[in-house]
């Protein structure tokens, strides 16, 4: 890999910790590349296409919503993204805040490899408008104190109408996301499927459907009360009765810049849910 020679620097504008770090990596690496900053909400800004065109890489700092906003503005221009964490878990940072500052030069050098992962891609019926998730899209409950029901069909076939607060459709990224609070599955981030889970579905332990990546799903509202449509926890819009969401694979890919193997990824799981007790240990001849 090259090494970069444009790098857009975001930070989470609530975090002066953040912006503070920016800063500091901008003045100690300014002679081997050009920076430019933005925070999460200026770098979707229209005033940014332009630069982004011209940009090689875009390093976030904050938490992984910081990366989610980052990631969305790189998608359409193919940019990777290095995430350095200041967030309690950051599932999908690269770095840690405290070690930053000096290991970012290797990466500003041209090494790492790409992590490219597969993203959902969301309708809202009658083409009204079309967003792409890295993590998940959920057609939940609103303000109302009261079950929704929400059809789902598959490939044209109806698989169930769900009753409760809604659900989530995760990608394999996303799986570590809300899905895990809710008692899902982690998936491997190398997966190209999709999960759908009901969100406190009324008198059901249906545990939810795994999707192959070529599937097709529609999401309905049944319900009179009105429901929201979230997609990666941000971007929201009303749901009323009768409308729909079809959601597919997106034709665009989120690439992350790493260091390590892709094994690496169940090590920071294992690390970060405390799973595992004392050191790493790695099997002799596993695989063989």
């Amino acid at each position: 890999m090259n090494s970069f020679d444009e790098v857009c620097i975001v930070h989470h504008s609530l975090l002066p910790r953040a912006a503070d770090l920016a800063a500091q990596i901008t003045a100690k690496y300014k002679g081997r590349c050009r920076w430019w900053s933005a925070n999460e909400a200026t770098v979707a800004g229209d005033e940014t296409g332009d630069r982004l065109r011209n940009t090689d890489l875009i390093i976030t700092i904050g938490g992984d919503g910081t990366i989610l906003r980052g990631m969305h503005s790189a998608i359409a221009h193919g940019i990777p993204v290095l995430g350095v964490n200041m967030g309690r878990v950051g599932f999908m940072s690269e770095i840690d805040s405290g070690d930053a500052l000096e290991e970012i030069a290797w990466y500003l050098d041209g090494n790492g490899r790409i992590d490219e992962r597969v993203m959902l891609e969301a309708k809202l019926g009658g083409g009204k408008a079309s967003y792409h998730a890295l993590n998940d899209v959920t057609v939940h409950r609103g303000a109302e104190l009261r079950m929704i029901e929400v059809r789902a069909v598959i490939d044209d076939v109806e698989l169930s109408t769900f009753r409760g607060d809604g659900v989530i459709v995760a990608t394999s990224t996303g799986s570590t996301g809300y899905n895990l609070q809710l008692g899902g599955p982690v998936i491997d981030p190398n997966s190209s499927v999709f999960l759908l889970k009901p969100i406190a579905g009324h008198m059901s332990q249906f545990g939810g459907v795994v999707l192959d990546s070529i599937s097709a799903l529609e999401l309905t509202l049944d319900t009179t009360a009105d429901a929201t449509l979230t997609i990666d926890g941000y971007i929201s819009r009303t749901m009323h009765i009768g409308d729909s969401v079809r959601l597919t694979r997106s034709e665009h890919s989120a690439r992350f810049l790493r260091r390590g193997p892709k094994s690496a990824y169940w090590e920071g799981l294992s690390d970060r849910l405390g799973m595992r007790i004392g050191a790493v240990r790695r099997g002799e001849g596993f695989g063989r």
